[in-house]
């Protein structure tokens, strides 16, 4: 019988809270979120799409754990902008506990649909977290990014501290790309995962497009 990831999550953040590193367990830190995807018990998953300071219009500029917009219509991609892409879409995401204080732990985004992950950034350069970006069906589209962690710079102050990032990109046809976060311990995506949540992107203008 398997235990549900939420209550795992639970037991190792009682057990053993940590800060940075390539470790199991969750660290309490400040922050707050929603999540629509119905995570259960201690902690919560908050994915929301960063507007990038307005770069993409269509996004709400104060989307965040905090208030997520999880909704983006997105022109498709230009093929020769390469990776990430001139118009690709920027995915973040926290743990949240009861609090609404952020936590650390291991966490994937999974693709589905069109397009593909078009960046899966190292949570701290050059120190012990990593990250993984794979094709788990043999598509060819990149469609997992495991990171061990959440963002840990040197300087405290860096963007995006204290949370999870990923790029999603679709330089070909019209249609709609879910992508799932969650948290991971075992790395294999987010079916068998309960702490979870998701954003949705529809994309149009690509080759089967009239516009």
């Amino acid at each position: 019988m398997r235990t549900p990831r939420s209550a795992l999550l639970a037991v190792v953040s009682v057990g053993a809270l940590a800060v940075g590193g390539a470790t199991g367990a969750l660290a309490s830190h400040d922050g707050g979120g929603t999540d629509s995807y119905g995570g259960r018990g201690a902690f919560r998953a908050a994915s929301y799409i960063n507007s990038d300071a307005g770069a993409n219009p269509n996004v709400d500029p104060n989307s965040s754990c905090f208030t997520p917009d999880q909704y983006d219509r997105q022109r498709v991609s230009t093929k020769v902008s390469g990776n990430p892409g001139n118009r690709n879409v920027h995915n973040d995401a926290c743990f949240l506990d009861m609090n609404g204080n952020k936590a650390d732990g291991p966490a994937s985004f999974q693709s589905f649909g069109v397009g593909y992950i078009s960046a899966c950034p190292d949570p701290d350069g050059s120190g012990p977290k990593y990250a993984v970006l794979s094709d788990t069906n043999g598509d060819g589209r990149k469609d997992l990014c495991f990171q061990s962690g959440y963002q840990e710079m040197p300087l405290p102050t860096t963007p995006g501290q204290e949370e999870f990032h990923a790029r999603v990109n679709n330089t070909s046809v019209n249609g709609t790309q879910r992508v799932v976060w969650c948290s991971d311990a075992d790395a294999d995506g987010c079916s068998d995962e309960d702490v979870k949540d998701g954003i949705t992107v529809s994309w149009f203008g690509g080759d089967d497009s009239r516009y």
